[in-house]
């Protein structure tokens, strides 16, 4: 082989073991995507669940005069839910019912709508991504609370950062409590680092709780 025919394979050899190697980060990429999606819509999911079975005064917000057939969802009030196993009580904050649906849906991520109530948190994450500085204030300036920065203490420490907008709004045909219908909706954000670039994402789950006592 002469000179010439050396480069030009070396040259080849060299594109198609870069194209390789960018499809091989880019898979890397896209599954870390993925696990901080699911992660985030079981977090969810488990918040769903345990404000499913929260007693129905609390779940309401209740005037105490009148516990059955008054709720107060035109407030917002604290749905008394735990962060994990370890019994860690952070409730959520209800936005009040009188903020349209469409607000909380159609918001432009970035920014929390008037009359949206924030509840920002952190899940611990996989370790080996690089930490990051960033703060919500940065990544969403119109954030109602803060958070902390990613730890530095520890090397290469990160976590899936979170802001739930949670709404309970009365869906009855009727006042009796026997036939009382409520929604919940909770839009959630997510924030991940994606090759040391710090990302987030907004979605939305939905259910429907009756009057009927739930176990």
């Amino acid at each position: 082989m002469t000179l010439v025919e050396v480069i030009v394979a070396s040259g080849v050899l060299a594109v198609m073991l870069g194209g390789i190697l960018s499809s091989l980060i880019q898979m890397r990429r896209q599954a870390a995507a993925g696990v901080a999606q699911n992660t985030a819509l079981t977090i969810v999911q488990g918040y769903i669940e345990q404000i499913k079975n929260i007693p129905l005064q609390d779940f309401v917000n209740s005037d105490p005069v009148d516990k059955q057939n008054n709720p107060r969802l035109t407030v917002s009030f604290a749905l008394p839910t735990l962060k994990d196993q370890n019994a860690t009580v952070i409730p959520l904050y209800t936005t009040p019912s009188t903020v349209a649906l469409t607000t909380l849906t159609g918001a432009q991520p970035g920014v929390t709508p008037t009359g949206v109530v924030d509840n920002l948190q952190t899940f611990d994450m996989d370790s080996r991504q690089i930490p990051g500085t960033a703060t919500w204030a940065t990544v969403w300036p119109g954030a109602n609370s803060t958070l902390t920065p990613y730890p530095t203490t520890v090397p290469g420490k990160t976590d899936l950062r979170m802001n739930f907008w949670v709404q309970i709004a009365d869906l009855s045909p009727t006042s009796s409590a026997q036939s009382k219908v409520y929604s919940v909706v909770i839009v959630y954000t997510w924030q991940y680092l994606d090759g040391g670039n710090i990302k987030y994402r907004m979605d939305s789950v939905r259910t429907m709780r009756s009057g009927v006592q739930t176990f």
